[in-house]
């Protein structure tokens, strides 16, 4: 009676065993397919103005408000767009100091920035350059 136990078990665990080195994890394959509601591109400079070509894709039927806020002077730009706005390119003033330029987007309760920092130097270099998106959640 012993040995038939100690069989049992020994079949029981070989089987546990096996189970375990044949179980296999499934690798999922997905992807999530994400597209920016706001883009903001730099196109350069055309005498005293900046060039600015922006493009709001919402994906849904709400219209979205577009604003465009000077650190310094405030919100000069504000607007109600389409939900899907074809590329639209806006000329913005220079000025002789550091510009900080927030694009913004409100679509529902969450807010997309893109922020542009414009420094003028004497030579007449103009560097631009883009912060990350914040994505700010009311």
């Amino acid at each position: 009676m012993k040995n038939l136990k100690n069989i049992a078990v020994a079949v029981a665990s070989m089987v546990i065993f096996v189970n375990i080195t044949n179980a296999q994890t499934l690798k999922a394959n997905y992807s999530v397919s994400y597209e920016e509601p706001l883009k903001v591109k730099y196109l350069g400079d055309e005498g005293q103005y900046l060039l600015f070509e922006v493009v709001v894709h919402t994906g849904t039927s709400t219209n979205p408000l577009l604003s465009i806020r000077d650190k310094k002077e405030g919100e000069f730009y504000s607007s109600v767009e389409e939900p899907n706005l074809k590329p639209r390119t806006f000329k913005i003033e220079k000025r002789d100091d550091a510009q900080i330029l927030n694009f913004n987007l409100v679509v529902g309760k969450k807010t997309y920035t893109k922020t542009f920092t414009v420094n003028k130097t004497t030579i007449e270099k103009i560097d631009v350059a883009e912060n990350v998106a914040d994505i700010t959640k009311l």
